[in-house]
């Protein structure tokens, strides 16, 4: 007996677990019921509208490679890496906006005498899922500049950050192909996600709150020489506060030795200023 088909729902929330998996596999199953799902979020974000149900998608891996391999097949790799970094926003609207491209993707001829639908950006279905995946590629540049690991008295290298976005499963190929050998954390405070490395090979640890082992003393006089590093590279009378926190935000700086003792933010000049750093 054939299985039978459940009914669309019109005005339909999908509610998942919030990984790139959870959204590909809402999209899977977006085309699997045809429906047109209004919005695409997690149950602890999720807002209820009016008349409007909602439904739990369980992530299914499978369904999810089914999706990115549909994606790397119609627009190839840099129109898929473009979906989970829009997906990695963590923008409200993220999954919302991967699905529309995606489906756009499937329904356009994506490939006119070699352009990508990604140079599409006309279209406001493509435009936004670009912005959000420029977003995601300068959070990404910021960790690759202002990660900074301390050396922990059980051999390992430990590193705290703080993005806007979820990218430290983007970064750590970056850290792996430096550190090689040598086991390394890189703790997000704000995703509350670990990627750990063992010196072999890396994955991804949820946990609300992360206690390393104490530093080595070594480490310790590390940190003084960035400090003494930072000043001497600075020239006093060219001190721009604006464009310092342009390129190196404020909300980052709690991690920067070079800039931070203590609890204190380390400055190199007197405020001028009103509201800035």
């Amino acid at each position: 007996m054939e299985a039978l088909t459940p009914e669309p729902l019109q005005r339909v929330a999908y509610l998942c677990d919030g990984t790139v998996e959870g959204y590909l596999t809402c999209i899977y199953q977006a085309y699997a019921r045809k429906e047109h799902p209004e919005e695409i979020t997690t149950e602890a974000e999720y807002q209820p509208r009016f008349e409007q149900s909602s439904l739990f998608i369980q992530t299914e891996f499978e369904q999810a490679e089914r999706v990115s391999r549909g994606i790397r097949q119609r627009g190839g790799g840099a129109v898929f890496m473009a979906v989970v970094r829009a997906l990695s926003s963590c923008s409200p609207r993220a999954a919302l906006v991967a699905y529309r491209f995606v489906r756009y993707l499937m329904d356009s001829n994506s490939n006119v005498r070699g352009r990508s639908v990604l140079d599409d950006l006309a279209n406001p279905i493509v435009g936004e899922l670009v912005d959000l995946q420029k977003r995601v590629i300068r959070e990404e540049e910021r960790m690759r500049q202002f990660i900074r690991f301390s050396y922990l008295e059980n051999g390992i290298w430990f590193a705290r950050c703080n993005p806007n976005a979820n990218v430290v499963p983007l970064v750590m190929g970056h850290f792996v192909a430096r550190f090689n050998v040598q086991p390394f954390i890189i703790y997000d405070e704000t995703h509350h996600i670990a990627g750990v490395y063992d010196g072999h090979q890396w994955s991804l640890v949820a946990g609300e709150a992360v206690v390393p082992a104490s530093r080595t003393a070594h480490d310790a006089y590390i940190e003084t020489l960035w400090q003494e590093f930072y000043e001497a590279l600075t020239i006093k009378d060219r001190y721009n506060p604006e464009l310092r926190c342009h390129f190196m935000p404020m909300r980052l700086w709690c991690n920067l030795p070079e800039v931070n003792t203590g609890n204190s933010r380390r400055l190199v000049a007197p405020i001028k200023r009103d509201g800035l750093p």
